[in-house]
């Protein structure tokens, strides 16, 4: 941990795959960022960080997202909330940027004797160690109306609404913190963190359960416990609504692609099989999926 040297400074770049809004740059502090990404396809790592006076907020919305945190595999899962403070080293893979789709909150966690509701909300976040627990819907809806905020033309009123929104979603989450406060998890699921990493390489192959638990080194009924404590789901559900989320994303890449090319090539035995898979986790038939402009659904 201590090679790694803290800074505060914030990678503000947007692209096709990652929205970020400059708060601060907007007089918001200590608000300073927030971003969203949808990653279809995995990344290169990013480098490891570690923030002298800012702590980060990761919500993940589908599939589950891997971390490294102080050198520790961890699973976030969806509907699930990571708060990182300040010292601690971070980074999202932790061998590739995983494919999915989060939700990150930058805060300054000012040392100043501050008595505003803001500001005690982020001291009180910066004073835990790397937990995670359920993330309040009400914060996720608010980050999602920052972003449709930001859209519009900028001007006052929309710096104003976007620090109320932000502001309500940090106390939001600062109330949950509290009254979750007994059922927060650390960040240790490295045999879980294993196992999806090993899927993620392999989504071609007709894999299982068993696989799974082979893979993460665990025997399979602990790896099973494990997993659902981890993930919120069992490895099969996992597995399978992975395999029908690539799908949706190969049919809609390539409109020449047969379903059923695309059934056997993530090893399913048989397109009718995959058909009724993909209509459970996917709530339309794969020949339908392509007219559908919305991502994969992630319930």
């Amino acid at each position: 941990m201590s090679s790694v040297s803290a800074s505060d400074a914030i990678d503000l770049d947007s692209n096709a795959h990652r929205t970020t809004l400059d708060l601060a740059g907007r007089g918001l502090a200590p608000l300073m960022a927030l971003g969203h990404y949808v990653y279809r396809q995995t990344y290169d790592p990013l480098p490891t960080f570690r923030h002298r006076t800012l702590v980060v907020l990761a919500v993940a919305l589908r599939s589950p997202v891997l971390f490294a945190v102080n050198e520790t595999a961890t699973v976030l899962a969806p509907g699930k909330i990571l708060c990182i403070p300040a010292g601690s080293t971070y980074s999202p893979g932790p061998d590739r940027q995983p494919r999915g789709e989060m939700y990150w909150l930058i805060l300054k966690a000012d040392p100043l004797p501050h008595t505003g509701a803001l500001e005690r909300a982020v001291r009180l976040l910066a004073a835990k160690p790397p937990e995670i627990w359920d993330a309040p819907k009400e914060a996720i809806a608010n980050f999602d109306l920052a972003f449709r905020i930001a859209a519009e033309d900028r001007d006052w009123i929309s710096d104003g609404e976007l620090q109320h929104v932000c502001s309500l979603a940090v106390l939001q989450i600062a109330r949950s913190c509290e009254r979750n406060g007994h059922r927060t998890q650390t960040v240790q699921h490295p045999y879980v963190a294993r196992a999806l990493t090993w899927v993620e390489a392999r989504l071609n192959e007709p894999l299982t359960a068993t696989d799974m638990a082979a893979a993460s080194g665990l025997a399979p009924s602990h790896f099973y416990k494990v997993f659902r404590e981890a993930t919120g789901t069992t490895p099969k559900d996992y597995l399978l609504r992975r395999k029908t989320d690539e799908a949706r994303l190969r049919l809609a890449a390539d409109p020449h692609a047969l379903v059923t090319d695309v059934a056997h090539a993530l090893g399913f035995s048989s397109s009718q099989y995959f058909a009724t898979v993909f209509r459970r986790y996917q709530g339309v038939s794969p020949s339908n999926a392509r007219a559908v402009t919305s991502t994969p659904t992630s319930r």
